[in-house]
């Protein structure tokens, strides 16, 4: 008994195995070019992919198309309709969830490492989206600051942690706004 179409298996077709991949391809680059401009990891930038297509009604194809084309070339070419949606997602995606109480928090020195870490992740998957090795390294590195800071999503994690280290080099005031004595100038 041989296997064929009938037993449920697609003929080979080079064409459309060609069409396939560079498919698989234009959304991984676009998966990565969410991933560093959100920020936010793989799963979300796939989920902005497929709501803005679904709100859009056009394919996710097109959608991860129109990425490309909106980071890359004349946004012209993309309709103006796609284009509010997307933005839209992208702006959901960032909204920050409410911050948990009970988190305790990194020392800045490792906060500043991760942070560091992130970023030129980031740059790294803007420079190649299509690489899956640097959005695995973004995807890693955004997973470990959400961990550190006790967040969900990457952009509030990124916030939270950037939020945290500016309050380090500020003085502690008192309820009145003046400084204590200790760090006052000796002026």
């Amino acid at each position: 008994m041989t296997a064929g179409p009938a037993a449920g298996r697609v003929p080979a077709d080079g064409d459309g195995s060609r069409k396939a991949a560079a498919q698989r391809e234009t959304a991984g680059r676009a998966t990565g070019i969410l991933m560093a401009l959100v920020p936010c990891t793989a799963v979300t930038a796939r989920r902005i992919l497929d709501n803005a297509a679904r709100t859009a009604g056009t394919t996710p194809g097109e959608t991860a198309r129109a990425v490309e084309v909106l980071r890359t070339e004349d946004p012209a070419d993309v309709p103006r309709a796609l284009v509010q949606v997307l933005r839209d997602e992208v702006d959901h995606a960032r909204t920050p969830p409410v911050h948990p109480a009970n988190v305790v928090l990194p020392p800045p020195f490792i906060l500043r490492q991760h942070l560091n870490h992130l970023r030129g992740a980031r740059r790294r998957t803007v420079d190649a989206p299509g690489d899956a090795t640097v959005r695995a390294e973004l995807e890693s590195a955004a997973y470990m600051l959400c961990v550190l800071m006790g967040e969900r999503g990457v952009h509030g994690a990124l916030t939270a942690a950037e939020e945290h280290l500016a309050c380090q080099g500020l003085p502690a005031l008192l309820p009145d706004g003046s400084r204590p004595p200790a760090e006052r100038d000796p002026r």
